[in-house]
């Protein structure tokens, strides 16, 4: 029987975008704390995340300039995960 070994990478980057990833917030560097904050980058009940299209474009380029497969459909899920400084938690 033969194997094929498939590997997928995740992989966290910081895009130069101006906006967050999710939402229409501002992607500030070194802004105060809990300023650049709406219902969805809270996670808040009733909102729904939008994905930023200028994210997406800058990604897919990198990948193609990587000359990586970059596939033609993704699905986003949304997870509920812990963390200690999130306020819906």
């Amino acid at each position: 029987m033969d194997y094929e070994a498939v590997i997928g990478l995740e992989t966290h980057v910081q895009l130069k975008t101006k906006s967050k990833m999710w939402c229409g917030c501002a992607n500030e560097f070194g802004a105060p704390p809990n300023t650049n904050v709406c219902p969805v980058c809270l996670g808040m009940p009733g909102v729904l995340p939008v994905a930023n299209d200028e994210a997406l474009r800058l990604s897919a380029l990198t990948g193609i300039l990587l000359n990586v497969t970059v596939a033609r459909l993704a699905k986003f899920d949304r997870k509920n995960c812990f963390y200690r400084d999130v306020p819906k938690n």
